[in-house]
C-alpha cells in the first residue's frame, strides 16, 4: 500500500507551510469558521463555513477532526479525505497534534507523518514578523512544548532553521520522487 497522506504537525510558526510548499504536493483544503482574511480564497485556503454545520458534520461522525483554536473551529471533513486515501495522488495536510493522530490511526498505512519543529525564540520571532500582538503570539506559543513531545509520534522530525533549508529541500525531492505512483512502487 502506498502514501496518500503527507501529515505535517509543530508547533505554531515552525515551518509547516513552509515545508509544505517546498514539498511541492497538492494540499487538502481544511475546513473553518471564522471569516476569510484579506487575500484568502474559498477552496483556496479554506473551506469557509458556519460553525453550525462545522459542529453537526462532527457529531455525525463526518469530521475525520476538528479543534478550537482562539474561538474558531477548523476541521477536515471524512469524505475530503476518503476521496484523497481513494485517489491516484497522494495531498499534503497542515494538523495540530490531535488532528494528526486522528488521521495516523484511521489511516495508519497510507499516512507519512512529518514533525516540524524549530527553536521557541525562532517561532517567536516568526510570529512577531508577521504581526501578531504579544498575547496572540503567548497564546500560539502557549503549546510549544506540548506540539514538540507529541513530534516523538512522527515518522520523520526536520529541524526547520535556516541553515538546513538546503538539507530539507533535497528531502523534499526524496519524498516526493518516493511518492510518484508507480504500479510497483510504494514508500
Amino acid at each position: 500500500m502506498s502514501i496518500s497522506l503527507v501529515v505535517l504537525q509543530g508547533p505554531s510558526a515552525s515551518g509547516k507551510s513552509t515545508i509544505q510548499s517546498r514539498l511541492g504536493l497538492p494540499r487538502i483544503v481544511t475546513w473553518t469558521s471564522r471569516a476569510p482574511r484579506e487575500g484568502e480564497s474559498e477552496g483556496v485556503d479554506y473551506f469557509f463555513r458556519s460553525r453550525a454545520e462545522m459542529e453537526r458534520l462532527y457529531e455525525q461522525g463526518q469530521m475525520v477532526e476538528m479543534t478550537e483554536y482562539h474561538g474558531n473551529l477548523y476541521g477536515t471533513p471524512l469524505q475530503l479525505v476518503e476521496d484523497v486515501v481513494g485517489g491516484s495522488r497522494p495531498r499534503s495536510v497542515i494538523l495540530d497534534r490531535a488532528g494528526a493522530g486522528k488521521l495516523r490511526e484511521l489511516y495508519r498505512e497510507r499516512t507519512l507523518l512529518i514533525g516540524v519543529k524549530s527553536d521557541k525564540e525562532d517561532c517567536r520571532r516568526r510570529l512577531e514578523s508577521r504581526g501578531h500582538d504579544p498575547s496572540e503570539i503567548a497564546a500560539r506559543l502557549g503549546s510549544f512544548e506540548a506540539e514538540v513531545a507529541a513530534l516523538s509520534e512522527c515518522d520523520l522530525i526536520l529541524n526547520n532553521t535556516d541553515g538546513n533549508l538546503e538539507k530539507i529541500d533535497l528531502l523534499a525531492d526524496f519524498i516526493r520522487e518516493g511518492l510518484k505512483t508507480r504500479d510497483d512502487a510504494s514508500l
